[in-house]
């Protein structure tokens, strides 16, 4: 018998599924250092987070709604509004958080390649003008520009192949989540 992990899942009418989850008031979806602040500003409670973050993770593309339950005496449409808002405010902080860190990826690999090429050139114009049988000193200097062009490269190639492609990953799951359609439902 093999499981499906997203048997776990409910599903609405139209195939999505629902990302459930049940709280005793809506303060508790919050941090409870950050009570000062409004809702719409307030920092989201990181088990909450991580919670609707591995839940999406493992519906994957599919589609998705996520579903508040929470008591009947805490009905309110214009927390509920906020909710929604402190959710999308979350995720969007992120999203900065992600913008922020690619502007240090993309400075980091302008950088090493400016010194790689800086390096190239200088190696170029003092090659140039050496005979062949230059002295082992230059040799070993000359060598040693070339190994650190390729120390300087390597970064260069696995921040652009991996780390810039995982934050613009992240941004495009953090929007999904953002754009998710929420329910709340009252018990």
């Amino acid at each position: 018998m093999s499981v499906n992990i997203l048997d776990r899942y409910d599903r609405t009418k139209d195939g999505s599924y629902v990302v459930s989850f049940r709280v005793d008031s809506y303060k508790a979806l919050f941090n409870e250092y950050d009570f000062s602040s409004s809702f719409a500003k307030r920092d989201l409670k990181e088990d909450f987070v991580e919670y609707l973050i591995d839940c999406v993770e493992e519906i994957g593309r599919r589609n998705f709604i996520v579903r508040a339950h929470i008591p009947k005496r805490e009905k309110s449409q214009k927390i509920e509004g906020r909710l929604k808002e402190s959710i999308r405010n979350y995720f969007l902080y992120l999203i900065k958080l992600s913008r922020k860190e690619i502007r240090r990826i993309t400075t980091k690999i302008f950088f090493n390649f400016s010194l790689s090429i800086t390096l190239l050139v200088i190696i170029f114009f003092v090659s140039k003008g050496r005979e062949e049988s230059s002295s082992v000193l230059f040799m070993i200097f000359n060598e040693g520009l070339y190994v650190a062009i390729w120390v300087l490269m390597w970064p260069v190639f696995s921040d652009f192949l991996f780390d810039l492609r995982n934050e613009f990953r992240k941004i495009k799951f953090y929007r999904r989540i953002i754009n998710a359609r929420l329910e709340v439902l009252y018990y």
